[in-house]
């Protein structure tokens, strides 16, 4: 037979169990997001209990005493699980929206290197200011671009719209094995910064800008 009571402490494992996902959380740190989350269940807590008896030490949620009627305990807990599933739903929702609008925004703001095709030395010159200003992350994005138009000129790639790091990569392979393997590792990095927001120090770029001008001396 089942129970008449309803575990908070089951509802909130549950919760928390959600809440705890990568999605809902940035950097290890709790956000906006999930501090809205949180707020608005402790506010479906304080709704609930004034229709609730809420008791001692077993911290669970049950139907007044008066109301001695088995139909409206099993009507009243299935609006209540119904309108916490609606809630969760819509809170679900809503966060996967503004998650996915916040990374197509971000993913807007990157500079796309077909867009440099036709002045390759203007991707340089962004380099260079976001260098000066300790820009570090973005210098490289652009230090990368550079790279990329590098290799397009020396015939090792085609550039193109509508290619991906990945296709570049295989490009590059099926002409110069050796240079993949560091070119690989510079993709790894150019990812981890752009999507992952991962800082960079100057040493670092200052590496790269190197390797790329290693490159820039080899003949076409």
């Amino acid at each position: 037979m089942r129970s008449d009571k309803i575990s908070e402490r089951e509802i909130r494992r549950i919760l928390d169990d959600i809440l705890k996902r990568r999605e809902f959380n940035q950097n290890g740190n709790s956000n906006s997001v999930f501090k809205l989350v949180s707020d608005i269940w402790e506010s479906i807590q304080e709704w609930v209990r004034e229709f609730f008896d809420y008791s001692q030490p077993n911290r669970e949620i049950r139907v007044y005493s008066g109301l001695n009627s088995s139909s409206f305990q099993t009507v009243a807990k299935v609006l209540l699980v119904l309108t916490a599933s609606v809630l969760l739903f819509l809170l679900v929702r809503l966060i996967t929206k503004r998650l996915y609008m916040s990374k197509k925004i971000k993913f807007a703001e990157f500079p796309r290197v077909s867009e440099y095709l036709s002045r390759p030395e203007d991707a340089l010159n962004k380099y260079s200011e976001c260098m000066t200003a300790k820009e570090y992350s973005k210098a490289l994005r652009f230090l990368f671009i550079a790279l990329l138009l590098e290799l397009d000129r020396r015939k090792i790639i085609k550039i193109a719209k509508w290619k991906t790091n990945r296709m570049y990569l295989r490009e590059i392979r099926l002409k110069d094995e050796t240079l993949a393997v560091s070119v690989q590792e510079f993709v790894n990095l150019f990812d981890e910064c752009c999507y992952g927001n991962r800082n960079i120090d100057e040493a670092s770029v200052s590496r790269w800008f190197e390797f790329y001008a290693l490159q820039k001396e080899k003949p076409v």
